[in-house]
């Protein structure tokens, strides 16, 4: 008992410390959040592949590359996979229909990802040219919608050019349309950002969005599939006295999960909880195996004698017994008094009483005991009706052990 009023000391005063909770800002709640990586070296290229209609869905894989499969041909297969970035990619890069694979935005179709890999690594940076610091959120509005944000620092090293843009993609690790179709890296969403400064040491500090109508059109709901998503942050453009496009800088990340960002705060109160409902529950059945092993056996049977009469057995359990008193139910009359009878753990005790009178009914025989550590209550006896008194013989008897109530039981530990 002591121990349980401690749990619930301690219980009560981690409940009175305030945990860590989602930050609010405004009407939005953060989620979940963690910093942009680190800039992705510059031998790490963009492999965009345009998966092919009637399979096969699977693309390659190269560790040295940021994976995109962009799928357009949903209109035509009934696919609820998205295609209208993958139209609007190729539309944007002035690109034929026909094209299959992008290495940093040069075109690719009949190379292998080695032969990809060196080309994609002849139109990348060569130079740190920017900076981007800043973290990626996913946040909830008053709505509880789900959505991106990116509050970020941007500075560029060098002047850029003007037509320079970031692209965000957001893939899917592995992603099965309604016919059963797979791939890994789908492109789900794809959005164009222009909003930061290009001149040299000048410092945009700005929130990117990807809106919640954005992700929800793309198939993208981070709350009830928060896991398998990859950002890929990509910057493409030119550096001043550049004539060639190419990949400036690029930050590619899985997004975060509410539970990567759990503190031990977000967790202590559900554990303790726990780890309380384990004691109290311990302590019950402790508690229960302690009655057990402390209860009494008890065995009754009618004898033949001058009078009739009913022969009991008690067998205590690892605790003492006491018998207080012994009565039955009228019509049934006990001859003479009854003695109070003390049991010693782990040991019998037998008597008999005797009837004044025999009846053609059940006799029932409540009996009031003590156990030491485990308190009073008061048990009952139903001896069967009487037939025929055979020396020795016992008739099945029902007992029924009942706790206090209505006056049953008197007493407690």
């Amino acid at each position: 008992m002591r121990t349980h009023i401690l749990l619930l000391f301690i219980f009560l005063s981690i409940a009175a410390v305030p945990f860590a909770s989602p930050e609010e800002s405004g009407d939005l709640n953060l989620v979940a959040s963690e910093n942009l990586p680190e800039q992705s070296s510059p031998e790490t290229v963009i492999h965009e592949y345009f998966l092919p209609r009637d399979g096969p869905f699977e693309a390659k894989n190269n560790p040295d590359m940021v994976h995109l499969s962009w799928w357009k041909w949903s209109e035509e297969t009934n696919s609820n996979w998205p295609d209208d970035d993958a139209q609007s990619r190729l539309g944007e890069l002035g690109l034929e229909t026909e094209t299959v694979a992008l290495f940093n935005e040069e075109q690719g179709d009949n190379l292998t990802l080695d032969e990809g890999l060196t080309l994609g690594r002849q139109h990348s940076r060569d130079q740190l040219v920017l900076t981007l610091d800043g973290s990626i959120e996913i946040v909830s509005n008053e709505k509880n919608q789900w959505f991106l944000r990116f509050p970020v620092e941007m500075t560029p090293l060098v002047n850029l050019s003007d037509n320079t843009v970031l692209y965000f993609f957001i893939t899917e690790d592995d992603a099965t349309d309604h016919h059963g179709r797979q791939t890994s890296h789908l492109v789900r969403d794809m959005k164009p950002e222009l909003g930061f400064s290009n001149v040299q040491g000048n410092t945009t500090e700005t929130v990117w969005e990807i809106p919640p109508e954005h992700l929800l059109a793309a198939g993208i709901d981070l709350e009830s599939n928060p896991y398998g998503w990859h950002i890929t942050l990509a910057f493409f453009g030119e550096v001043e006295g550049d004539e060639t496009n190419r990949l400036l800088a690029m930050y590619h990340a899985s997004l975060p999960t509410q539970w990567e960002n759990s503190s031990i705060g977000h967790f202590a109160l559900p554990v303790f909880i726990l780890i309380f409902a384990s004691v109290l529950a311990s302590g019950a059945v402790s508690s229960a195996m302690k009655r057990e092993k402390g209860m009494p056996k008890l065995n009754a049977e009618w004898i033949e004698d001058e009078h009739l009469a009913a022969h009991f057995t008690f067998r205590s359990g690892n605790q003492k017994v006491t018998v207080k008193s012994c009565q039955a139910e009228l019509p049934w009359e006990i001859k003479g008094g009854f003695k109070t009878k003390r049991i010693a753990p782990n040991s019998e005790l037998e008597f008999s009483l005797r009837f004044k009178e025999r009846f053609d009914t059940d006799c029932q025989i409540s009996l009031s005991l003590e156990v030491e550590e485990l308190g009073t209550w008061t048990q009952y006896l139903r001896l069967s009706t009487p037939v025929h008194f055979l020396v020795n013989t016992g008739q099945n008897i029902e007992i029924n052990e009942r706790e206090a109530a209505s006056g049953e039981r008197n007493g407690s530990r």
